[in-house]
């Protein structure tokens, strides 16, 4: 008989904000301190960064905006 520990399975979820990440790449923070900074992996920092680029979310206003692409 197997015990049930009633623990999710996988990988822990990322709580990282996608923010977080291009506030440090705007001030020009390779993406392995990112990854090391937030404790993420690099790629994941890539793909959060990317998230926001496809969004179009602009931090910097202070809001969201559209892109004008």
């Amino acid at each position: 008989m197997i015990a049930s520990t009633k623990r999710r399975v996988g990988r822990p979820s990322v709580s990282i904000k996608p923010e977080q990440v291009q506030e440090l790449k705007h001030e020009n923070v390779s993406w392995r301190r990112i990854g090391k900074t937030l404790g993420i992996g690099t790629a994941t920092a890539m793909r959060l960064f990317r998230s926001i680029e496809r969004t179009g979310l602009n931090v910097q206003q202070g809001r969201p905006t559209l892109s004008k692409n």
